[in-house]
């Protein structure tokens, strides 16, 4: 894979270099090439980072079951951060724990709960501040993210019980499309650790005897009556699952995670680039790109560091439902309705989009069948996580765990954005090419 990466960052430089020389006749085809290769990278950068995680598993093992001692003492597991993405990613999410809750200052902790903290260096102040009241109520803190700054590092470490390192090497052709911000990668590092770790501390409760309650998706058919009865509960009985190894969940979550990031990288980045170009054209064209951003993290990467602010953020209203009065209202000819969902098709608010004479985008995994009702969307990116989300099956369990959506459909969004901004500076260089 590290000689694949080398080909492709080769390919990247060779394509800036003959888009600046080559003759005209044949430099339209460099430009498309040069937004293929943004998402290759982008893709082959996520998916190397699944493999770095793995050398963090025996930290995430030994956090896992130091948390696991409180929780079976009775001790409560909270999610915190500054930025409130990380936090609401890790609360009340398909193939998640139903204890988890999401920290507030005006909760009480004491030294039997334990907290999962993380940041990614873009508030450092902000972050030393949330480390020190976590470490002044006792808790045991739990830490997931870049080492911080050389003027944060002593302090901010010193209030952590263990350091998660989300460390991964991003090349500079990716963050020069962020306008050198590295919080689109590295916040989703953090996620993929974030849910190897749970994957350790699930084993570990097993290894104590208990299977926590976890979330089925509520996009599986009878997954609401299935975890009706668990509300409230934060075990299931003792026994009714078998004791699980150390570093089992947490390996197989970031294996499994890391093949979805090569499919696309391999499957999606050309229709990642028809889209890229498509949104490219309609502001070119001085017209509007719409986005409805599904929670729980992907909602917050509207205005995030390193947005390019190409698109406008929609309202969430529910779950995977435009506002239809919010569409009406903004949408006019020649916009873009990129639609970021999870596996529903919203067919009233594809059939408003084509009434108002404005294009669709499509990113969503549906119900595991390849027909879906409502009108055709005109641009597909396919994400590749399977509808129920969760990636691992745990032994005797009745459903697979640990949710790959939130990162998976960010990091899609992500590499459009990216794209777009190589297509844009490309076209900069080159303005005779045009586009498609």
């Amino acid at each position: 894979m590290k000689r694949e990466l080398s080909l492709v960052a080769i390919t990247m430089t060779c394509a800036g270099f003959l888009l600046l020389h080559a003759p005209n006749n044949c430099a339209v085809e460099v430009l498309q090439d040069r937004s293929l290769v943004f998402s290759q990278i982008f893709f082959e950068t996520l998916r190397s980072g699944t493999e770095e995680a793995q050398s963090q598993l025996p930290e995430m093992t030994r956090a896992g079951e130091t948390v696991a001692k409180r929780l079976l003492n009775g001790g409560e597991l909270l999610i915190a951060s500054v930025r409130p993405d990380f936090a609401d990613e890790g609360v009340v999410r398909a193939g998640g724990l139903m204890l988890a809750k999401k920290y507030t200052p005006q909760g009480k902790l004491s030294s039997g709960d334990a907290v999962v903290v993380g940041w990614t260096n873009i508030t450092p102040d902000e972050d030393l501040k949330l480390v020190r009241r976590l470490r002044e109520t006792g808790a045991y803190v739990v830490g997931i993210g870049p080492v911080p700054p050389p003027t944060h590092a002593a302090e901010h470490l010193e209030n952590v019980d263990i350091h998660l390192v989300s460390s991964l090497k991003i090349p500079a052709v990716i963050t020069a499309c962020f306008g050198g911000d590295n919080y689109p990668l590295i916040s989703l590092q953090n996620l993929a650790i974030l849910w190897a770790f749970q994957g350790e501390l699930v084993s570990a409760l097993t290894r104590g005897g208990l299977m926590p309650t976890m979330y089925q998706s509520v996009l599986v058919p009878g997954a609401r009556k299935r975890n009706e009865p668990f509300n409230g509960r934060r075990f299931h009985d003792r026994g009714s699952t078998a004791a699980v190894p150390p570093g089992k969940l947490g390996r197989n979550y970031l294996i499994r995670l890391g093949e979805i990031f090569e499919t696309l990288r391999d499957k999606e980045t050309r229709n990642i680039n028809e889209v890229a170009f498509a949104c490219t054209r309609v502001k070119k064209e001085g017209h509007q790109i719409y986005a409805y951003l599904i929670p729980h993290f992907p909602i917050y990467q509207s205005g995030a560091p390193g947005d390019p602010r190409f698109m406008m953020r929609l309202e969430e209203i529910h779950g995977e439902t435009p506002s239809q009065e919010e569409l009406a209202t903004k949408l006019q000819p020649g916009d873009l309705f990129f639609f970021l969902g999870y596996a529903r098709r919203p067919g009233v608010a594809y059939q408003l989009v084509s009434q108002k004479g404005a294009t669709t985008v499509e990113i969503i995994t549906g119900m595991g069948e390849k027909n879906l009702p409502g009108p055709e969307p005109d641009h597909v990116i396919y994400p590749h996580w399977p509808y129920y989300d969760a990636l691992v099956t745990v032994p005797e369990y009745d459903i697979p765990v640990l949710p790959s959506s939130g990162i998976v459909q960010t990091s899609i969004y992500w590499a459009v954005l990216g794209s777009m901004v190589a297509i844009i500076e490309q076209e900069a260089r080159a303005p005779n090419l045009g586009g498609r």
